[in-house]
């Protein structure tokens, strides 16, 4: 009682509804998805950081389902010692759990991970030292439960000009990820002279396994079964996918007969963790591709980074495989015909700023409204949009005391026409919206951005700033500025001049070679 007293009333209302709903029913997407609200509320009130509430959150939680009081007590105060303790839970009973169950929380810490709802610091080494081993442990376990044994390539063998891509996902080419797949794809079939079959193989969850907070499950394009044709540009793109759910002897054994068969002097992993091109580590030589600036887990030989030159730490495998490089982002085409600013909603005179991006209902988060509001504060000409597919964005926005120049357009088809109207990109933390970075830069539209993440990556040290003070402070200079406005505008299209250089397909070919020479001296 004496805690309780210590919680703020508005924070004690908030934490009353959490454990509410976290002692009620779980088993429906329905209620993890009103937890994870809860989950929200709690986070944006401060509870994370009030040992109090915390504490009070503790007791009243013991008792419950430890992945979902684990998970849920992980998103509101990003503490990742709580995913130790799911990690050691599932240790204890890897070989008896369901493996879509793991798979899914698996996935879903990784979801968190990306989207730096996780604070790195409460366990600095919790990917290289923990997560890691957990996900080599997990593939051990898939392959003794459905009997896999991928056949390795006899020594000796010629060459065979075949490469084999494996991706967990593939949508279409309006999914960014995709798109840069789809790129790829034909540099190696073009450039390389490269015969490909890609493999999407979908093993990310599609459904609720566990009741994981906040729960996870990743689209998957039901048209897109069997083998496909697809055509990008002037090529032509051999796929074989698979839409069955969960992790099957049937589809994984499939997959790996279709590798056999096609016979691959490399296989490449399209981005972290793809379960079927890691279990063919030890058969096949295995390249990765990373497709964000995270930290990529994959037993591959070589592990490519996504934007230039950014080591992991430690000496470790991570370390020891990782490879400087720069993933070439394809932009989207350009739209046709011109736009204006009232096409958008926007004043002509405004100071206009954009945010874009696929998951903006996670990465505009309270935080990121309120350093918002302290810009529109600065900047009484200042206008944002949010451009990108949103359904909790809106009411968050319409809560502002600025809700009048806070404007979400939702899904924007014309990104191309959008992008050269507006005066500046701002960025929050995350780790995805390279593209759409990459996309401002080559429109001449400079970036407000903290370090770290794929934009961050895209943009350089010259469009970063320290803090939200310093956030602030460039955004006021840039919009009583004209001449450092158009001095950046400048700066943005020679960065993206720059990343074109950065664009090798020479250095990739000599990556994938040094790949198969490291997987023979290993065999």
């Amino acid at each position: 009682m004496e805690q309780q007293m210590t919680i703020p009333d508005t924070r004690a209302a908030i934490l009353d509804t959490l454990i509410a709903r976290l002692r009620g029913p779980a088993g429906t997407g329905e209620a993890l998805r009103a937890i994870s609200e809860g989950c929200e509320a709690a986070r944006a009130a401060g509870i994370g950081t009030d040992s109090a509430a915390m504490a009070r959150l503790d007791a009243a939680t013991a008792d419950l389902d430890p992945v979902l009081r684990e998970s849920a007590l992980a998103s509101v105060s990003g503490d990742l010692r709580r995913y130790l303790r799911i990690l050691d839970m599932l240790d204890n009973v890897l070989d008896l759990a369901p493996l879509d169950g793991i798979n899914q929380i698996y996935w879903s810490m990784q979801r968190q991970l990306f989207l730096m709802r996780m604070d790195p610091a409460s366990v600095p080494d919790f990917v290289t030292d923990r997560l890691f081993p957990f996900y080599e442990r997990f593939l051990t376990e898939i392959s003794r439960r459905l009997g896999l044994a991928p056949a390795a390539r006899p020594a000796g063998m010629p060459a065979t000009g075949r490469v084999v891509v494996v991706t967990n996902q593939f949508l279409s080419d309006q999914h960014q990820p995709s798109r840069d797949l789809l790129t790829q794809l034909v540099r190696l079939q073009h450039d390389l002279g490269r015969t490909v079959l890609t493999l999407n193989t979908n093993m990310m969850p599609d459904r609720y396994h566990s009741p994981f907070i906040p729960p996870f499950a990743a689209a998957v394009e039901e048209r897109l079964s069997g083998e496909q044709t697809i055509r990008y540009g002037d090529e032509t793109l051999d796929f074989l996918s698979s839409t069955a759910p969960g992790l099957t002897a049937d589809k994984l054994g499939g997959f790996l007969s279709a590798v056999e068969d096609f016979d691959p002097d490399l296989v490449i992993a399209f981005g972290g963790s793809v379960i079927l091109a890691d279990l063919l580590a030890s058969a096949r030589p295995l390249l990765c591709m990373p497709t964000t600036s995270g930290q990529t887990v994959s037993l591959a030989d070589i592990v490519l980074d996504f934007g230039g030159r950014t080591e992991p730490p430690g000496d470790g495998r991570l370390a020891r495989s990782w490879r400087p490089f720069r993933l070439g982002l394809s932009l989207r085409a350009e739209d046709g015909g011109t736009a204006g600013r009232s096409d958008f909603g926007a004043a002509e005179d405004a100071f206009l700023c954009v945010v874009v991006g696929n998951r903006l209902d996670a990465e505009v988060d309270a935080a990121f409204v309120a350093l918002l509001e302290r810009l529109l504060d600065a900047v009484p000409r200042g206008e944002i949009l949010f451009a990108g597919p949103v359904e909790a964005l809106p009411a968050r926005v319409a809560a502002s005391r600025h809700a009048a120049r806070l404007r979400c357009l939702g899904h924007v088809g014309r990104i191309g026409a959008l992008l050269p109207l507006c005066d500046l990109f701002l960025n929050p933390h995350r780790t995805g919206g390279g593209a759409g970075a990459a996309q401002a830069l080559a429109a001449g539209l400079p970036i407000l951005s903290f370090a770290g993440g794929d934009v961050a990556s895209v943009a350089g040290p010259g469009f970063l700033v320290a803090d939200g003070d310093a956030f602030i402070e460039r955004a006021l200079a840039l919009s009583s500025d004209p001449a450092l406005l158009s001095r950046s505008r400048e700066e943005a299209r020679g960065r993206f001049a720059a990343l074109e250089q950065e664009d090798s397909p020479g250095r990739l070919e000599g990556y994938m070679d040094e790949a198969i020479d490291l997987h023979r001296r290993r065999s």
